[in-house]
């Protein structure tokens, strides 16, 4: 009776590590597509002569892919070093990170990526706000393609560790980087 419940045992750890190495190479392969797909994505929208077209744009695009594109603009500034989360779910509201390298100083940036097409919610904003402090971060961007509204602008003058990168600012972001 002993040896079954041994032999079940390594078999299902045999199967559990199966099952892992299969998973990381998709999920490998899947933020491989989303990095290119990121880049081809960026290429494009800096070409469009109009502002309102690259934010209708942005979007339209996979929610991962946004991620991606805003991380990659931001990975040009050679002053900066992208962090890239493991996953693109169960992250905790934060999308990815950055430091930002000043002479000495370095300073670790949060974002947190949204595609809204109206207002945007201003809990997500207070939610980037508590991760920023709790990570000892210096700053949290909450970038989006939506309306901000007054209680997420109200939010980021309360705690003054988020900025709100969006419209023109956004365009600039996609367009030159950070």
């Amino acid at each position: 009776m002993i040896g079954y419940i041994f032999i079940s045992i390594i078999f299902l750890a045999l199967v559990w590590v199966v099952y892992k190495m299969l998973f990381k190479k998709q999920s490998k392969a899947s933020h491989r597509w989303r990095k290119q797909s990121a880049s081809k994505t960026l290429q494009k929208v800096r070409n469009f002569a109009n502002d309102g077209q690259v934010i209708s744009y942005l979007r339209k695009l996979d929610p991962f892919v946004f991620e991606e594109l805003l991380l990659l603009a931001i990975s040009e500034n050679l002053n900066c070093t992208v962090i890239h989360n493991d996953k693109y779910t169960g992250d905790g509201g934060v999308d990815g990170k950055f430091i930002l390298h000043q002479g000495n100083s370095k300073k670790l940036y949060l974002i947190q990526a949204k595609r809204y097409s109206s207002h945007i919610n201003h809990h997500d904003v207070l939610k980037l706000s508590r991760e920023v402090e709790n990570q000892k971060a210096f700053r949290g961007l909450f970038i989006h393609t939506g309306r901000s509204g007054k209680q997420a602008f109200a939010n980021t003058y309360k705690y003054q560790n988020v900025e709100i990168v969006s419209g023109q600012k956004l365009v600039e972001l996609v367009r030159f980087g950070f």
